[in-house]
């Protein structure tokens, strides 16, 4: 009941305007797969003609997109041109056969209504593939459980879509392992090496702290239930880190299962796409004089504060008014940063939130729900930041080794990875 007045709400109030309306026979497709595309080369057509087969019929959204940033009108000429030539002239839809299991339908973005603002970014993309991919299972055409999305540089392991079939009936959203494959370009490789260590480490981090969001955040590594997908309102229209956001409001609505398998594989390579995030922190890395030397690594410090917070949760529950660096004290943190962590909840005002929580929480078990539900991804985020910027600043991956505590198998463990070879 809750899935379908959401999904009623959403395609009246909320869904990408202009969508393609299409008919085609119900119950066609049984995955649904969407992935943004701007400036990929016709290679991606070699990487679409291999996915995976799951139980049924799969359908591919391909949605070509340009910002209005790159003055470039050529940017996804070869893709388009190479799809011109996929596509049937004699078919009344950009539909085409893939294989004997999936098939490709192309939104050109770019040529139906010209380059997308560039604030929007891939989250209109996304968002865009994704609402038509809800249209249509609302139709009947799609007879899907998820709606998945990925990225045009990854390549889908065979065990995707059965992984997926094994996840809790309560989980909203569902984030499949990853690993970034090393190309021809060395100094890339090694960058982009250290960069997935930031990602895991930082996960690590959560999860070792007790934090409800300890999930990797990857557009390319994402499946999400439709019924969800409404109550959040979509991808945001973001030009970078609509992955985070989306996922941000999605953990507030029920788990989010991390899957077990083989990973998807992410190439290692160069990008500009996006103002944040992968490309640009490999760029960032790559150009160092020394990669590895470079200081990515939140120090474990900020975790420490952070699971203290969490640990003190119960305690608060009971006496919110009662000093929070004293709680956070008798948890074992260093009376400086105690405080300092303090300080950091109050510029992101705690004090008002604590109050939310005493009215809305009236049990132990409800109060922290209220909490982690103010004290979400992003201040999580903001919080670590704050530490870091009080004085445990970032660290390189050598520095790690010699530092307390100690809650990745990284770290004082194994030694670390041989960057040039990756």
């Amino acid at each position: 009941m809750r899935d379908s007045v959401a999904l009623a709400r959403y395609l009246q109030r909320h869904i990408q305007p202009d969508l393609p309306t299409e008919h085609f026979d119900r119950g066609r497709w049984q995955h649904v797969l969407v992935i943004p595309a701007y400036r990929e080369s016709s290679d991606l057509l070699d990487t679409l003609y291999c996915l995976p087969e799951g139980t049924g019929r799969t359908l591919v959204i391909l949605v070509i997109n340009r910002p209005d940033s790159d003055p470039d009108a050529r940017a996804n000429r070869t893709l388009q041109e190479a799809l011109q030539v996929q596509l049937s002239p004699t078919t009344t839809t950009p539909l085409t056969g893939l294989n004997t299991h999936s098939d490709l339908y192309v939104y050109d973005m770019e040529e139906l209504y010209g380059p997308n603002p560039a604030q929007l970014g891939v989250g209109l993309a996304r968002k865009a593939g994704c609402d038509l991919a809800l249209q249509w299972m609302t139709e009947g055409f799609i007879n899907a459980e998820w709606i998945c999305s990925t990225d045009a540089d990854a390549t889908l392991p065979d065990d995707y879509f059965s992984a997926l079939a094994d996840t809790p009936s309560g989980a909203v959203a569902a984030v499949f392992p990853f690993k970034h494959v090393p190309g021809d370009d060395l100094a890339c490789n090694s960058a982009t090496a250290l960069y997935e260590l930031r990602l895991r480490y930082y996960v690590a981090g959560l999860s070792w702290a007790g934090s409800h969001y300890a999930h990797h955040s990857l557009g390319s590594c994402l499946a999400v239930r439709p019924g969800a997908y409404a109550m959040v309102r979509g991808f945001p229209k973001r030009a970078a880190g609509e992955d985070f956001y989306l996922l941000n409001k999605l953990a507030k609505l029920g788990p989010v299962s991390q899957l077990q398998g083989n990973p998807v594989r992410l190439q290692s390579r160069r990008s500009s796409r996006v103002p944040f995030g992968t490309g640009p922190m490999v760029a960032t890395i790559a150009t160092a004089p020394t990669p590895a030397d470079s200081a990515i690594f939140d120090h474990p410090a900020s975790f420490e504060a952070l699971r203290g917070l969490l640990g003190a949760l119960p305690q608060l529950a009971q006496t919110p008014k009662q000093s929070i660096a004293d709680l956070l004290i008798e948890q074992g943190l260093d009376t400086v940063l105690a405080v300092r962590a303090e300080t950091a909840l109050d510029t992101l005002g705690v004090e008002a939130s604590l109050d939310h929580c005493i009215r809305q929480g009236r049990s132990e078990a409800q109060f922290i729900r209220q909490f982690n539900q103010w004290f979400d991804a992003l201040r999580t985020l903001q919080f670590l930041h704050a530490i870091r910027d009080a004085g445990w600043a970032l660290q390189t991956l050598a520095q790690l080794e010699a530092l307390q505590p100690v809650f990745w198998t990284g770290q004082n463990t194994d030694p670390a990875p041989d960057l040039t070879s990756h």
